[in-house]
């Protein structure tokens, strides 16, 4: 059995996240585990007790609303309440309970502060070593198209099993997309050649590939999303400081279409391996990194 972890905040920009995690319970199946960390100092037996029949009220509520009552039953839940905030306490959590994925919501708020800057999803992806699916506000349906997205080229294949193991939860189409800059064009050998080994590591049902050309890999992702229409988008990050820009604000500010669908973030820039083919691709990494970094300086 699988087990899925959602960290509520107990406000209603948390019920997304959770029924999201529902409908991925049912299909999978798994247990859901629901955590709540409560800012402030130690809590009461009392106080303990009293948020964990809040969590089970919403629990409750939210699997008879958006499932049949045939498929709701069939879920399995936990009861986790710490004091503190939630960064200090997921990496134990997950550990605890062996959780194989982490769902939780776009605008969650942690230390009695909403998310500022998107580091909070970024903070958490960081901490723990299951994946970690991040849901905007809305109800939307399971997928059936989706995007993976990562500079295939630095991704070790190891990372790649990890991805299979979620099939049965994401049973659609998947398109592995490798976006490149016009400075890169000079290595679509190398980088096909690299789609089409990540392409042969992967058990999924369908399976097609896509090389984008744009300037700047976020947005071209994002506009590659919004015209395929894709209802998840799979991302490895693969340098530092990626995902804090992804996961910014003035995307949603903007309706990005990547802050408008679940994002799956599967590894993080400390699990991602420089592999250049040649030198002259060592230095353009070493500028994109560079750039990267300039980017992320001004948004913050």
């Amino acid at each position: 059995m699988k087990t899925i972890l959602v960290p509520v905040d107990l406000t209603a920009a948390a019920e997304p996240a959770l029924a999201y995690a529902n409908k991925l319970a049912v299909r999978w199946p798994a247990e859901v585990v629901l955590l709540y960390s409560h800012p402030g100092p130690a809590l009461t037996p009392e106080e303990v007790a009293e948020f964990e029949y809040r969590l089970e009220t919403l629990a409750e509520r939210l699997r008879y609303q958006q499932l049949v009552r045939q498929d709701a039953r069939r879920i399995r839940y936990h009861y986790q309440v710490v004091a503190g905030c939630l960064h200090d306490h997921v990496q134990s959590i997950v550990a605890r309970y062996g959780a194989d994925l982490v769902v939780m919501g776009l605008e969650h708020t942690d230390c009695g502060k909403p998310a500022n800057n998107g580091d909070h999803a970024a903070r958490i992806t960081e901490l723990v070593s299951c994946p970690v699916l991040v849901v905007p506000p809305g109800r939307r349906p399971l997928p059936s198209r989706l995007v993976y997205a990562t500079d295939f080229g630095r991704l070790p294949l190891a990372t790649l099993p990890r991805l299979s193991a979620l099939a049965g939860a994401f049973p659609g189409m998947l398109e592995l997309v490798q976006v490149y800059s016009p400075q890169q064009r000079g290595n679509l050998t190398y980088l096909k050649r690299a789609v089409a080994a990540s392409k042969s590591q992967l058990s999924w049902p369908t399976i097609t590939t896509k090389l984008v050309e744009d300037d700047d890999p976020i947005e071209g992702i994002s506009d590659y999303c919004a015209r395929t229409q894709a209802q998840l988008l799979v991302l490895t990050p693969s340098r530092e400081g990626e995902l804090m820009r992804f996961f910014d604000k003035c995307y949603a500010l903007t309706q990005a279409y990547h802050l408008q669908i679940p994002v799956l973030v599967l590894g993080h820039p400390a699990q991602v391996v420089a592999a250049v083919c040649c030198e002259r691709c060592a230095k353009e990494l070493q500028l994109q990194t560079i750039a990267d970094s300039l980017k992320v300086t001004s948004l913050v």
